[in-house]
Formats: structure tokens, C-alpha cells, sequence
């Protein structure tokens, strides 16, 4: 999605998500809004073991002001707009 997409879509009260692989690992990075907040989490661990907490290497909760602020965050952290879908 554009970065437009993603900044409209979070505006929206709509989530946006995005799932990676890492090597060995895989990932969920995803965001909402939430009681004037923005909403962001963070999950990574080995393949197949999402249903096993105690196995993440990330597990991350943010909150934002701005759904800006939530895309230079992930943008910061290598993970463009075009990542992210619905």
C-alpha cells in the first residue's frame, strides 16, 4: 500500500498489517487505532512457533499520538508503507 494508504486506512479506525520472514523467522507488525491512540504491535519468532509466547525474539507493544508517527516508526525499522496490507 502507499504511504497515503497507510496513513488514510489507520485514520479510518482500520488496521493495517504486515508479515514478514527474516531468515529462520517470521513476523507480524501490526497497527490500529484505539482510543485516540495509534496502536501498534510486534511479534517475531522461529517459523511455526507463533502459538508458543515463550519462543518470540519480539514481542513489542508502541502507542503513537499520530498515525504518522506510526509510519516513521516502521519506516525506521525497514518496513516501508509497501509492506503493509490490510
Amino acid at each position: 500500500m502507499s504511504r497515503e494508504g497507510f496513513l488514510r486506512r489507520l485514520g479510518a479506525g482500520k488496521a493495517v498489517n504486515c508479515t514478514y520472514r527474516r531468515g529462520e523467522f517470521t513476523g507480524l507488525i501490526s497497527a490500529w487505532a484505539n482510543a485516540n491512540r495509534f496502536v501498534l504491535t510486534w511479534e517475531e519468532c522461529p517459523e511455526g512457533e507463533q502459538y508458543d509466547e515463550s519462543t518470540y525474539t519480539r514481542d513489542e507493544r508502541h502507542e503513537f499520538a499520530t498515525a504518522g508517527e506510526v509510519l516513521a516508526f516502521v519506516e525506521r525499522s525497514g518496513h516501508p508503507a509497501s509492506d503493509f496490507g490490510p
